[in-house]
């Protein structure tokens, strides 16, 4: 493939280096084979598109993957198909999705999502370019459980840096809001962000999700995330209902019951 234009998501599942050592590693490797399996099947429609219901992406081929996936240890790497605004966007709802999954599962992670210069050979499994380095140096400055997007990437197109115009009221604001994202460093740093809170729904509740920590880093971590998702909550940024929620961003249910059932918590 030549060099071009990508979007690349760079996600960290965090506390992967505890799991090690507190966990046995047939359960361990149990639980993140589940975790790549299921991103494998989430990566492409899960059904065929009924012509009565909405979509984002109506005309994407039922078998064909949003975005190529790379599995590194405990690192995931996606990268848009093209440098094109639709397959960026598939990028971007497939990790929003994919994260809410990962906390649901116990594995969460931290991440950055940067577009520019990348040059990929799967079959080689060679992955270079600015746009992955950019999108590890943001995971990296970050102190949540969260997953922020590179200005550079809102700046490239247009289109969608309008559409995500906080005065504007639509699916990807609603997706992908601006937040003060809290920074190692003690900073606090406005990126838009992936609304893992939007459309999901734990029996258990958030709080319980993200569970404790004994360290203080870590601990901060989940204190930061319960702000972001508490002030989710307040903004209204919360719940799409309706018709003409499209069928990709519907509410992601999170128990060990059949859906519906209520959120377990305030957060």
């Amino acid at each position: 493939m030549e060099v071009g234009k990508r979007a690349v998501a760079f996600l960290d599942i965090l506390g992967f280096k505890n799991m090690l050592m507190t966990t046995p590693l047939d359960e361990l490797s149990e639980k993140y084979e589940s975790l790549v399996e299921k991103a494998d099947i989430m990566n492409r429609p899960l059904s065929p598109n009924d012509e009565k219901l909405p979509y984002l992406f109506p005309n994407h081929p039922l078998d064909q993957r949003w975005c190529v996936k790379n599995v590194f240890s405990d690192s995931i790497i996606l990268v848009s198909e093209d440098e094109s605004v639709d397959s960026v966007l598939k990028l971007l709802v497939y990790s929003w999705r994919l994260m809410q999954f990962a906390i649901a599962s116990g594995m969460p992670f931290r991440g950055g999502i940067a577009y520019d210069e990348f040059y990929i050979n799967e079959k080689s499994n060679i992955f270079l370019g600015k746009a992955l380095t950019d999108a590890y140096a943001l995971e990296t400055k970050q102190q949540w459980i969260g997953v922020s997007i590179d200005e550079g990437l809102i700046n490239a197109f247009p289109d969608l840096k309008n559409a995500l115009n906080p005065e504007n009221n639509n699916i990807l604001n609603f997706l992908f809001p601006r937040y003060s994202v809290p920074y190692k460093n003690g900073e606090r740093v406005e990126h838009h962000v992936l609304n893992w809170r939007a459309n999901f729904i734990a029996k258990e509740g958030t709080k319980k999700l993200l569970g404790s920590s004994s360290s203080v880093n870590a601990q901060q971590k989940i204190d930061n995330t319960l702000e972001f998702a508490k002030d989710i909550v307040q903004s209204g940024k919360l719940y799409a209902h309706g018709e003409g929620v499209p069928v990709e961003t519907r509410i992601f249910y999170a128990g060990d019951t059949p859906p519906p059932f209520p959120h377990g918590d305030e957060f």
